[in-house]
């Protein structure tokens, strides 16, 4: 989800092999393979970037990775993302394939480079077709059980909430504070991504297709920002160039004018479009043992089986 010209979506979905370990060592699952954009990606696109002799993104530098690492890895956060908090070792038959978030960086790119909200709606079909062929692909070459997360409520993000402020307070949701519109959008690729992921379980009943949830999880701490210990609310991001929700797309987190929170902990975002350690641990945890999955995911990998851990990712 880097605010950049160029989308990874299609990239990452080819290249990006995750390997991570964390709660499933021993568990379910011999090892997790995860396709994704920057909320899964653990230092794929930073490794690449540096073969390829390009100069580095803004998010190759501190602030970035702070918390737990102490120096940037690649990853879109102060620490850990969701994958990290998950397992690993080999073989498909017995691996957890976490396939994206994927469509972010589609949606994202186009409504923060100014396009309309209805152009872009024409493109999720397109988006979760390509995550359906995908799933297939996987399904054919053996894969047994593929977790699938949809996108995040991106209404509540401090890039958002910045480019798109409006003084008509119809267009904030009232509880959240949160912009109703795109949250909506989000919601229609959520509702589509389902339906067409239900389609194939039918079509694939030996195979546990499993829908992750990340936008209800993420709403949990949106509503009720102080139960999760973000006691600076969910919406203003840690790091960033000031203003209201310190998102500046001119100043980006890492820029040497940005300003970066002493306690990241205390934030749900992180850098404007992408969200804190703390925070993807709410979502993980929500996933692997509350509601958040269909179906529930501790129903297919007991509770019991799991294992907590500080847990790292490899790099591929």
């Amino acid at each position: 989800m880097a605010n950049r010209s160029l989308s990874y979506t299609s990239f990452f979905t080819i290249l990006q092999l995750l390997w991570s370990c964390t709660l499933y060592a021993n568990g379910c699952y011999t090892s997790i393979i995860s396709f994704g954009d920057s909320l899964a990606d653990t230092g794929n696109l930073k490794q690449l970037t540096s073969e390829l002799n390009q100069p580095p993104l803004h998010l190759f530098l501190p602030p970035y990775g702070e918390t737990f690492f102490h120096e940037p890895t690649g990853r879109c956060s102060n620490g850990r993302l969701i994958i990290d908090f998950i397992d690993c070792s080999h073989l498909i038959e017995h691996s957890l394939f976490l396939m994206g978030e994927i469509g972010g960086n589609d949606y994202n790119h186009a409504l923060l480079a100014g396009k309309s909200i209805d152009e872009v709606g024409t493109y999720v079909p397109f988006v979760v077709e390509t995550i359906i062929s995908t799933i297939n692909e996987l399904v054919e070459m053996g894969a047994k059980t593929v977790l699938v997360p949809g996108n995040l409520p991106i209404g509540c993000s401090a890039a958002y909430l910045t480019l798109y402020n409006s003084f008509d307070s119809t267009k904030y949701d009232n509880l959240t504070g949160c912009l109703i519109q795109f949250n909506k959008f989000a919601e229609y690729h959520n509702k589509l991504l389902v339906t067409k992921l239900n389609q194939v379980q039918e079509l694939h009943p030996d195979t546990n297709i499993i829908y992750a949830d990340y936008y209800n999880a993420a709403m949990q701490f949106f509503r009720s920002p102080e139960k999760y210990g973000f006691e600076n609310g969910a919406l203003k991001a840690c790091c960033g160039g000031g203003g209201t929700f310190n998102y500046n797309d001119l100043i980006l987190c890492a820029n040497p004018t940005s300003t970066v929170c002493s306690k990241p902990y205390t934030y749900a975002n992180w850098d404007g479009l992408h969200l804190t350690e703390a925070a993807y641990k709410v979502i993980s945890k929500s996933l692997l043992q509350g509601p958040y999955t269909v179906p529930q995911f501790n129903s297919l990998c007991p509770t019991s089986m799991l294992k907590e851990g500080d847990g790292l990712s490899s790099f591929m």
